[in-house]
Parts: structure tokens; C-alpha cells; sequence
């Protein structure tokens, strides 16, 4: 690969945009007086020379730096208002040395205006003005070389040029001692640009490291807080399970000990009684590390869905028949909201199943007696299909609603049930249903109720009569 063909990494690309710009923007600061002070000098060098030179001269050389100057000062302000937003500077350079170079032109033209034959000391002040011009402009322009070669191209070439228009050994070998210090200066002029070209990408560097150690910082600060929460995460953990795993377990080693050491001699109700308790205990801890192992599956990602075309009419009435029995023992009411022309849902069964009994499961234990809780599915506008459960019951504080979706997150709203649960029902209803791509929204306000709603892509909808039709 030739080095034109070589493709510079986006990285260093936009390093040395960067550095264009800076260099530019350098050089500009260092000729920002020449604006508004080039016309006063102009105008202070025409009543000098108004002895030698024709009045005519003299206001044309005036008019063309007053002229000459504008363009510049309008390319500098321009690129001052958008440097910010800029993000190449090729552009700039060749629009702001195209200015400058007019700019230079016009008032090095004093060495055509100005001049005036056989008069030494006019000669002297003409060529003291150019090599004086030259150096000021190489001092404030080194930061850009476009804009430090086109002030020596220019003022260079008139004071190389400007002796020759005399002519004589003196006069030719000023011309040369012009072309010696032009040399000189350039060389010096590049050296200070290699400086302070150096120095404006140190300079770069040293932002670039600040603004990494922020990111960095901002990283540990995050990473920090996702650990202090793992850690409560952990200590909820074990603070819940310690209750929910001993509590079953005690009752199993207990009641199976009474029985199997026949304490009871041969009481068969009493062991049909305790037998059921251990059965009742070993259920809850089953569903209890189900409920772990699913939302262990969903957060790595592992969760494997089996999609079908699903009635939610159908599965809500089959979830109703589930918690009826809990329903009754808690005196609330079950009722279905679901649209006449509801299409199908395309997920996964089993996962929909547990979406809707953790809800309404939740709802029927914070719902009094009295009190009613009501499972509603429907097409929105977007066509996104809506699957939720409404109840009238304790309601949640808006400060424990965000609460309530982390693991083993419970509000306070569960101290005044005795069924406080395992905190993990939403947790693992919001991880499914984001596992189809969807998205789950909580409104609730404390002695109204709460309404809890699963929404799901438009693309899982499957409409009644094309699945009919096929």
C-alpha cells in the first residue's frame, strides 16, 4: 500500500482536523488588531509621504487597504461565530488565506505607490515598512503555514522585487540581503511553528485526558452504584429467603418428624392434617425457586420462548378459574375487560400465563374484601396489544412504585397484608414481557388502586380472520 492510498484511522483524522482549526484560530488571534489598525497606519504613512508622492497615489493605495481588509475581517468573524461547530477546517483555510493574501496584497503595494524614483530616503522608509510588515506578520501568523507562506510569498517577493525597480550595485545588492533575511526568517518562523504546533497538541492531549478521566470517572461512579445495589440486592436477598425458605422447611422437618416417630399413635386424621401441611410447604418452596430460576434465566438472557398464536379472551378466563378459589377466601371480585374483535397474540404461552397470574395473583392479595379486580386485553391505536389487570385495592406510594419492579422489591404497601411474598412476581412479569419486546407501565395511587399494563409490539398481532382463513 502507497502512502497516498494509506487511510488514516477516524481517530487521527479528527486529531488533526482539530489542530487545523486551533492553528487557524491561533494565527487569527494574532492578526486581529490589523482589522481596524492597517487603514490608521495607511493613513499616518499617506501624510508622510505626501511630499514625495502624487496625491492620486496615494489615495488609491489608501482605498485599495481600506478595500483590501474587509473580506478578512468578514472571514475571521464568520469563522470565530462557527469554530465551535466545525468539524473540518480545510475550507476555512483556503477562504481565509484567499482573504489575507488580499489583504497583504493591497498594502505591500506601497512598494509600487510608494516608490519614487532616485530618492534614497523614500527607498529606505519603503523597504523598512516591507521588512518590518514581513516580521510582524511572521511572528503573528507562524501557528497556520498556509497563512505564514502566503505573508512571505508576498511581502517577500515586493521586497525582493521593489530594489530591482532602482537598479546599481547598491540597489541589487539590497534586493539580495532582501532574499537572505526572507530566508532567515522563514526558517526561524518554521521552528516556531514546529513549537507551537507541538504545544497546541499537548495541549489537546491534556483536554482529551481530562475529558477521559471524567468518563472514567463517571464509569467507576457507575459501576460503583451498580455494586452498592447488588449488594442490597444480596442482603434483600438473603433477608427474604431466610423467612421464606425456613419458615416451609421448618414446617416440613417438623410435621414429618411428628409422624414419622408415630407421636401422634396412630391418629390418622392428624396425619392426613400434617401431611397436607408438608405438601403445602414444599409446593410454596417449589414455586419459590421456580420464580428464582426464571428470573435468573431471563436477566442472562437465556429465557427460550415457544410463540403461538394465543386467545387472551381464553387465557384470562383460565387464569380467573386459577384464582378464583383465592379470590373468594379474600371476598374480592374477578372481571374481564377484553375487545369484541381482539386479535391473537404471537408469544409464548407459558410466558403470557405467568404474566397474568403474578398480576392478578398480586392484585387479589392487595385488594380487601369488598373490592374488585378486573383483567382487560385490547388493541391500541398503534396497534399494540394491551394485556393488564385493574384492582380497587391499598394502591402504591409513587415513591415505591419503581421500587416494586426490582428484585425482591417490595412497598410498603405489602406491611399491611400478612402474604407479604417474595418481591420477585414483578420483577419477573416486567423481564417477560420485555423479553417479547415489549413494555410494562405501573399507574397506582394510595386507598384508589392500581392498574398494571404489559403492552406488546404491533408486529405480535395476529388477526382472528387470517388465522381462521388458513
Amino acid at each position: 500500500m502507497n502512502a497516498d492510498s494509506t487511510v488514516w484511522p477516524t481517530e487521527e483524522r479528527e486529531r488533526r482536523a482539530k489542530l487545523a482549526l486551533d492553528q487557524l484560530s491561533l494565527a487569527l488571534r494574532g492578526i486581529a488588531p490589523n482589522h481596524w489598525i492597517m487603514p490608521i497606519f495607511t493613513l499616518v504613512i499617506c501624510v508622510m509621504f505626501r511630499r514625495w508622492v502624487a496625491p492620486a497615489l496615494l489615495l488609491s493605495w489608501f482605498a485599495g487597504v481600506v478595500v483590501g481588509v474587509v473580506p478578512l475581517a468578514i472571514a475571521a468573524a464568520m469563522f470565530k461565530r462557527y469554530k465551535n461547530d466545525l468539524r473540518d477546517g480545510k475550507n476555512w483555510i483556503i477562504t481565509i488565506s484567499a482573504a489575507y493574501a488580499l489583504t497583504t496584497a493591497t498594502w505591500a503595494s506601497l512598494g509600487y505607490f510608494l516608490w519614487v524614483p532616485h530618492n534614497d530616503l523614500n527607498h529606505m522608509i519603503v523597504l523598512l515598512l516591507l521588512a518590518t510588515s514581513l516580521a510582524g506578520s511572521a511572528a503573528g501568523l507562524n501557528a497556520c503555514k498556509p497563512l505564514m507562506w502566503v505573508a512571505f510569498l508576498i511581502f517577500g517577493g515586493v521586497l525582493v522585487l521593489a530594489p530591482l525597480q532602482e537598479g546599481g550595485l547598491i540597489y541589487n545588492g539590497l534586493s539580495l540581503l532582501a532574499f537572505v533575511y526572507i530566508s532567515y526568517f522563514a526558517h526561524m518562523a518554521t521552528k516556531i511553528h514546529d513549537t507551537t504546533r507541538d504545544m497546541l497538541l499537548l495541549r489537546n492531549d491534556k483536554n482529551d485526558l481530562i475529558v477521559a478521566l471524567g468518563y472514567a470517572k463517571t464509569e467507576s461512579d457507575e459501576a460503583r452504584a451498580r455494586a452498592e445495589a447488588a449488594s442490597l440486592a444480596k442482603s434483600q436477598f438473603l433477608a427474604n429467603m431466610s423467612h421464606e425458605l425456613r419458615t416451609p422447611l421448618n414446617a416440613i422437618l417438623g410435621f414429618s418428624e411428628i409422624i414419622s416417630t408415630n407421636a401422634l399413635h396412630g391418629d390418622t386424621t392428624k396425619d392426613q392434617e400434617y401431611a397436607g401441611l408438608i405438601h403445602t410447604s414444599g409446593h410454596h418452596l417449589l414455586t419459590l425457586i421456580n420464580e428464582i430460576l426464571d428470573l435468573a434465566k431471563i436477566e442472562a438472557g437465556r429465557f427460550i420462548m415457544c410463540e403461538t398464536e394465543l386467545d387472551l379472551d381464553r387465557m384470562i378466563d383460565e387464569a380467573h378459574t386459577l384464582m378464583t378459589p383465592k379470590a373468594a377466601a379474600g371476598g374480592c371480585r374477578l372481571a374481564k375487560e377484553v375487545d369484541a374483535s381482539m386479535p391473537h397474540l404471537f408469544a409464548d404461552e407459558r410466558a403470557v400465563k405467568q404474566v397474568l397470574l403474578n398480576l392478578l395473583s398480586n392484585a387479589v392479595k392487595f385488594t380487601p374484601a369488598g373490592g374488585s379486580v378486573t383483567s382487560f386485553a385490547r388493541a391500541e391505536d398503534d396497534g399494540r396489544i394491551a394485556l393488564g389487570v385493574r384492582d380497587t385495592g391499598v394502591g402504591i406510594a409513587k415513591e415505591d412504585q419503581a421500587l416494586v419492579f426490582q428484585k425482591f422489591g417490595q412497598g410498603r404497601h405489602d406491611i399491611v397484608t400478612a402474604d407479604q411474598g417474595t418481591g420477585l412476581g414483578l420483577p419477573i412479569v416486567k423481564g417477560l414481557v420485555e423479553a417479547h419486546g415489549g413494555s410494562i407501565v405501573l399507574e397506582s395511587e394510595v386507598g384508589v388502586g392500581t392498574t398494571v399494563t404489559a403492552r406488546f409490539p404491533a408486529t405480535r398481532a395476529r388477526a382472528k380472520l387470517l388465522r381462521a382463513a388458513s
